[in-house]
């Protein structure tokens, strides 16, 4: 599916939950990310990417609890599956492979999951009907293109560092 959301089919109140569970599994990702890490400029960074997910979060929430709504539990099947399919197992595989022990590979594959949250967004920008909502989805999108680009320098210095102690 990647970058081929189709959410049309769903309830706003679904997608929130939903946007609201990609941020806490994205806070989730840079924190074990940060607690591997022994670079101060990294963890910095990891960080500020990890506490704009946390924002990301609270402004999903907030969506539902302005419909006086709160987060029922699991989402819909539906969007469970593509949760799962999009998110969750690959993180999981990624831990359970050991790939997460490479910061190279775990950066790029970083990468690729914020290529997903952008395209997930901007498709739940797409079902919103209320413009504050299009504003504000709009400055979320911009700081996950932020968070691509932070994470690409990252895995660029790392890339580099590899190579410069690599045997020759």
């Amino acid at each position: 599916m990647s970058g081929g959301w189709s959410l049309g089919e769903y309830p706003l109140e679904d997608l929130f939950a939903m946007a609201a569970n990609v941020a806490q599994g994205g806070f989730d990702f840079y924190a074990r990310l940060i607690a591997r890490s022994s670079n101060p400029e990294e963890i910095r960074e990891l960080k500020r990417l990890r506490d704009e997910e946390a924002k990301h979060r609270s402004f999903f929430l907030e969506q539902l609890r302005s419909r006086g709504l709160t987060p029922k539990g699991p989402v819909s099947p539906g969007l469970k599956a593509l949760l799962d399919l999009e998110f969750i197992e690959p993180v999981s595989k990624a831990y359970a492979t050991g790939a997460a022990s490479d910061k190279s590979r775990v950066l790029a594959f970083a990468v690729s999951l914020e290529e997903k949250t952008i395209a997930f967004y901007r498709a739940l920008r797409v079902s919103c009907s209320v413009p504050g909502q299009h504003a504000e989805l709009d400055r979320i999108i911009a700081e996950e293109e932020t968070h691509k680009l932070r994470l690409e320098a990252l895995w660029e210095h790392r890339s580099a560092e590899d190579v410069s102690l690599s045997p020759a």
